[in-house]
C-alpha cells in the first residue's frame, strides 16, 4: 500500500515547485547583493527551502483524513472559549478606562471586576446547559421565532436601563455576550464551530498575537523576535476547518443559513488578522472562502446576494479602514495625490518597462541595484525579475506558478472525497490570489499590500506555510480515488 501511494505522488508538482524556489533564490541573491543591514537572506532562504521540502514530504506521508479526527468536536470548548472572551471584554474595557497598556496592567486593577468575571462565566454556562438540555432538541420554527423576539426585547429593555448607568457597563458587556450566544443557539448555531479544537487553537493563537505579538512596521503580527507570523499558518488552518465544515454540510449548501455560517467561520479569524492590522492576509481568507464555497457548490443566487450586501456595506467598510489603508487606496486611484507614496510603484513600472524582452542581465538592473526600488527581495521581486531577465524571464516565472496551479487542480479533480478536494482547492486559491495581487501590485494594477509572491519572495513563515499546503495536496494525491472501468 505504501509503495502504491508514493507512485501516486505528483513528482512533477514537486519538481516545478523546487525549480520555482530556485528561481526565487536567484532573484533574492540579485536583489540583495549590494544591500547592507539585512544579514544573509539567501542563506536563510536556502534553509527555508530545505526545511519546507522536508515539511512537504512529511505532510504528504500522513493521511490527510486524520485531520478530520483532530477536529472531533468537544462540546466543553464552547463555554470555555466564550468565558475567556467575556473576561477579555472586561479586561479591554478596564484597560481603556485606566488608560494603561497591557504591560502596565496587574491583577490588582481587576479585583473590583471579580463579580463581573464570575457573572459572565455563569451566564455563558447557563446558556450552554440550556442549549444542551432543550434548545438543540427544539424543532419548531415558530417557537424559535417567538423566543428570539422575546430575548431581543428583554435584552433591549435591559440595555436601555444599563446604558443610563455607566458604572454598569461591564455587566452590559458580559450580558450582551451571553445574549448573543443564546440568539446564536436559536438561529445560525455558529458557536457550534467553537467545539472544533483546531479552530479554537487558531483563534487563541491569533488572540494572543494581539496581546504579546512583536510590533514591526506598524503591525503587531509576529512572535519569536519577529521570526514567526501566525497569520500565515492561520490560512492553512482556515482551509482545513472550512473544508471539514463544507464537506460535512455538503447536502445543506442550498440553505442560505449554511452559507452564512461558513462565512462567519472565516470572518472571525479574518477580523483578528485585520486588527493586527494585516488587510492583505484578511483579504486572502475572503478569496479562500469564495473559492472553496464555489467548488463545494454554493448557489449562484446566494453569491449574488452576498456580493450585493458587500457593495452596500462599502461606505461602512471604508470608514472603518485604518488610515494607511485608505491612503493606499486613494494613491492607487489617484497617484498624483501623494507622489511620495506612489514612488515605489513608479520605480517598479520603470523597472519592468526597461527590462525589454531579455532584460539587462542578472545583477545588472539599474533600478534594483542602485536601490531606487525598495523592498526588492520581498514585495517587488517580480519587478526585479522583469528588469534583469526581461519579459521572457517574468513569463517563465509566471509559467511555473500556473503549472503548479494546474497540477493542484488536477489533484483536486482526482480526490477521493469532498474533504480532500476542498483542501487542495483552498491551497490553490491562496497561491492564485497571492500571485494575482503581487504581480498586479508590481504592475500598478492593484493597491500596494504586503502580500508576497508565492515561493519566490523572501520570507520564512509564508514559504513554509505554502509548502505545508502543497504537502496536504500531495497527501490527497497519494490517496486519490481508484480508477473505475466499465
Amino acid at each position: 500500500m505504501a509503495k502504491r501511494s508514493w507512485r501516486n505522488f505528483d513528482y512533477l508538482l514537486l519538481a516545478t515547485l523546487l525549480l520555482l524556489a530556485a528561481y526565487g533564490l536567484l532573484m533574492i541573491y540579485s536583489a540583495t547583493i549590494n544591500t547592507q543591514g539585512i544579514g544573509s537572506p539567501v542563506q536563510r532562504q536556502i534553509i527555508y527551502v530545505i526545511a519546507g521540502t522536508v515539511l512537504l514530504l512529511t505532510t504528504a506521508s500522513i493521511d490527510y483524513r486524520l485531520l478530520e479526527i483532530v477536529q472531533h468536536p468537544m462540546a466543553v470548548l464552547t463555554p470555555l472559549v466564550l468565558s475567556l472572551a467575556s473576561m477579555g471584554l472586561i479586561i479591554s474595557w478596564r484597560s481603556q478606562q485606566l488608560g494603561l497598556s497591557e504591560g502596565e496592567l496587574t491583577t490588582a486593577h481587576f479585583v473590583p471586576e471579580l463579580p463581573v468575571f464570575l457573572l459572565g462565566i455563569v451566564l455563558v454556562i447557563a446558556v450552554f446547559v440550556l442549549d444542551r438540555t432543550w434548545i438543540e432538541e427544539l424543532d419548531l420554527v415558530l417557537v424559535r421565532f417567538v423566543l428570539v423576539v422575546g430575548v431581543v426585547g428583554v435584552a433591549a429593555i435591559g440595555a436601555f436601563f444599563l446604558l443610563r448607568r455607566p458604572d454598569l457597563t461591564p455587566y452590559l458587556l458580559v450580558g450582551g455576550l451571553a445574549v448573543a450566544y443564546l440568539l446564536d443557539c436559536l438561529l445560525l448555531r455558529f458557536t457550534d464551530m467553537l467545539r472544533n479544537p483546531l479552530y479554537v487553537a487558531m483563534l487563541l493563537i491569533l488572540g494572543i498575537i494581539l496581546v504579546i505579538g512583536q510590533v514591526a512596521g506598524g503591525s503587531q503580527r509576529w512572535l519569536g523576535a519577529g521570526s514567526v507570523q501566525p497569520s500565515e499558518l492561520a490560512k492553512i488552518l482556515v482551509i482545513i476547518t472550512l473544508a471539514k465544515f463544507l464537506s460535512d454540510h455538503e447536502e445543506e449548501l442550498e440553505k442560505f443559513t449554511t452559507v452564512l455560517v461558513s462565512l462567519v467561520v472565516v470572518a472571525l479569524p479574518m477580523l483578528l488578522i485585520y486588527l493586527q492590522p494585516d488587510l492583505g492576509t484578511a483579504l486572502t481568507l475572503v478569496a479562500v472562502w469564495a473559492a472553496m464555497t464555489w467548488i463545494a457548490g454554493i448557489r449562484f443566487r446566494h453569491l449574488l446576494l452576498l456580493a450585493a450586501t458587500t457593495l452596500a456595506a462599502l461606505p461602512l467598510l471604508w470608514l472603518n479602514l485604518k488610515d494607511y489603508m485608505r491612503d493606499r487606496l486613494v494613491v492607487f486611484i489617484n497617484p498624483t495625490s501623494d507622489p511620495d507614496s506612489y514612488f515605489n510603484v513608479y520605480q517598479s513600472l520603470v523597472s519592468i518597462g526597461s527590462g525589454g524582452w531579455t532584460g539587462k542581465g542578472l545583477t545588472q538592473g539599474t533600478q534594483s541595484q542602485l536601490h531606487f526600488l525598495r523592498v526588492r527581495h520581498t514585495d517587488f521581486i517580480f519587478a526585479v525579475t522583469a528588469e534583469e531577465l526581461g519579459l521572457l524571464g517574468a513569463l517563465a516565472m509566471m509559467g511555473l506558478l500556473f503549472l503548479i496551479l494546474w497540477r493542484m487542480l488536477r489533484v483536486a479533480g482526482r480526490a477521493r472525497d469532498t474533504f480532500g478536494r476542498l483542501l487542495v482547492a483552498g491551497v490553490a486559491a491562496v497561491i492564485l490570489f497571492q500571485t494575482a495581487v503581487n504581480i498586479g501590485m508590481n504592475l500598478g494594477l492593484m493597491p500596494v499590500t504586503g502580500i508576497p509572491l508565492p515561493f519566490v519572495s523572501y520570507g520564512g513563515s509564508s514559504f513554509l506555510t505554502l509548502m505545508l499546503g502543497i504537502g496536504l495536496a500531495e497527501s490527497v494525491a497519494m490517496r486519490q480515488r481508484k480508477l473505475e472501468f466499465d
